[in-house]
């Protein structure tokens, strides 16, 4: 039998800002006008950042892989 491995297709893209969506759960906005959710969900992901202002004002500029980009 043939191992899975999980891909992520995308490209990297620095976040310029948050919002919550009409779900009450937050969304990244990217350089490149895309969005992204960043949901805090243990234990399958770990986003506790997102949670306070002040985490997600550390996370401004760094980078998440945006979907909807894809590589040159």
């Amino acid at each position: 039998m043939k191992q899975m491995r999980s891909v992520s297709v995308g490209t990297q893209r620095k976040i310029v800002g948050f919002h919550m969506d009409g779900n009450r759960d937050w969304v990244a906005e990217l350089d490149c006008g895309h969005q992204k959710h960043v949901r805090n969900d243990p234990p399958y992901t770990d986003h506790h950042w997102v949670t306070t202002a002040q985490g997600r004002l550390d996370h401004m500029g760094q980078e998440l892989t945006c979907s909807a980009c894809r590589p040159a």
